[in-house]
């Protein structure tokens, strides 16, 4: 085979091109990523640490070092064409369109970092930080999914066997001989870039389709000051539906879908109920569910959908734009609808209705314009079609929750 990112042979039982470093392996779906953490001591084994560490972090903002690394959007309604996500001078480059950048810890030298040329990452306690220390718990926890693995030796080192993109605390617990302690940390932003391989089940089907969306776009997006604080922050549905966005890598994205539909269902056309459950299994199955609190340091936080489809992880307001966006590219009447702060999405699909309402849910639409709106849940595993949790309601042209009228901001906008 060869390598996708600098085009040499590589053998197809390696994990990394030894040209480049370039991760060859798909990522899972969610994007969890493989955390494989090597012990030098060990024989060289690699040890696969199972459980998520039970650790107290502190909790960075996802996209604290990124906005240091670009300056501000043009001052018009949306992202400008600015060149976001060079490099710093101190960056790691790792090809022609990723690298690394240290910060915290990385910054005043107590840890250190470098790409081995077989792709493998070193890091390394200082000599001054380790001196008297036994023992060194190292705990690697990536930002984007919210997921960390520990690994425990004597020596002040970690080798990261297979980097990704992403955003990752490195914290390391010393034990010193007198029983004291002592704990260090950095953040490791590994950007470029981003090709994921997804899959979900659709139909008793197994579905794969390739997600792309370059560093280039999601900066622009994440930087995009055309879009004021009071909106980015805010609550309100209306607000929300400014973060429709229908071109680049969802424009890319529903053409995979309907590829990938087609391939399995040649006769069902793409503009019908089943290409646009097809899209909300899609939304539904393979990404993430965050809390803006925890990914952003935000109560509300708007994302556009290269962010989402960049992090692969977010709320149901982001699911709901991302999943607006997909259907809104494949020509579908779409929009957001949010109740009580919990976002879902919006379609116009002429007759239809849920054959089946799973237990506990009920089937939910809205008339607007004269034109009557399926309201779909975006991240409640595979909800149907048209289906909601039975608490939410309509009546009296209010959306409703437990029979209580919803909050100020809740509605239903079309993109």
């Amino acid at each position: 085979m060869r390598c996708p990112n600098c085009g040499e042979d590589v053998t197809d039982d390696v994990p990394f091109c030894p040209h480049c470093g370039h991760n060859l392996e798909s990522r899972r779906q969610k994007r969890k990523l493989r955390f494989i953490l090597m012990d030098v001591q060990d024989d060289m084994r690699f040890r696969h640490l199972a459980s998520a560490a039970v650790i107290t972090v502190v909790i960075v903002a996802v996209l604290s070092v990124l906005l240091a690394l670009g300056g501000n959007a043009g001052d018009g309604d949306g992202p400008s064409d600015t060149v976001y996500g060079e490099p710093s001078e101190d960056a790691i480059i790792v090809s022609d369109t990723s690298f690394i950048e240290l910060s915290e810890g990385f910054e005043d030298g107590t840890l250190s970092a470098r790409m081995e040329s077989n792709g493998q990452m070193s890091i390394r306690l200082s000599e001054e930080a380790s001196e008297g220390c036994v023992s060194y718990t190292w705990i690697l926890r990536d930002e984007f999914s919210n997921t960390s693995q520990t690994i425990t030796k004597d020596t002040p080192d970690l080798t990261w066997v297979s980097p990704d993109l992403g955003r990752y605390t490195v914290t390391v617990h010393c034990l010193m001989e007198d029983g004291s302690g002592a704990v260090y940390q950095g953040v490791i932003d590994y950007m470029g870039d981003s090709h994921v391989q997804y899959s979900f089940s659709y139909g008793g089907d197994e579905h794969t389709v390739y997600v792309d969306v370059t560093l280039g776009e999601y900066m622009r997006y994440a930087h995009a000051s055309g879009i004021p604080d009071d909106v980015r922050y805010s609550p309100d549905a209306d607000d929300g539906a400014r973060f429709i966005v229908t071109d680049g890598s969802v424009a890319t994205l529903v053409q995979r879908l309907q590829t990938e539909f087609s391939a399995h269902y040649g006769s069902t056309p793409t503009d019908g109920p089943e290409f646009a459950e097809y899209i909300l299994c899609f939304v539904q199955s393979c990404f993430t569910v965050g809390s803006d609190t925890y990914y952003h340091s935000a109560s509300v936080y708007w994302a556009f959908p290269a962010e989402t489809l960049y992090m692969a992880v977010g709320d149901s307001g982001d699911l709901a734009v991302l999943a607006a966006s997909l259907l809104s590219a494949a020509g579908y009447d779409a929009g957001i609808t949010v109740v009580n702060g919990h976002g879902f999405a919006a379609v116009s699909l002429d007759g239809y209705s849920p054959s089946t309402v799973p237990d506990g849910c009920r089937s939910l639409t809205v008339s607007q314009g004269g034109v009557r709106y399926l309201i779909c849940e975006v991240s409640d595993g595979h909800m149907p079609l048209g289906c909601v949790d039975g608490g939410y309601g309509y009546s009296n042209g209010h959306f409703t929750y437990y029979g209580s009228v919803a909050d100020e901001g809740s509605g239903l906008v079309l993109a």
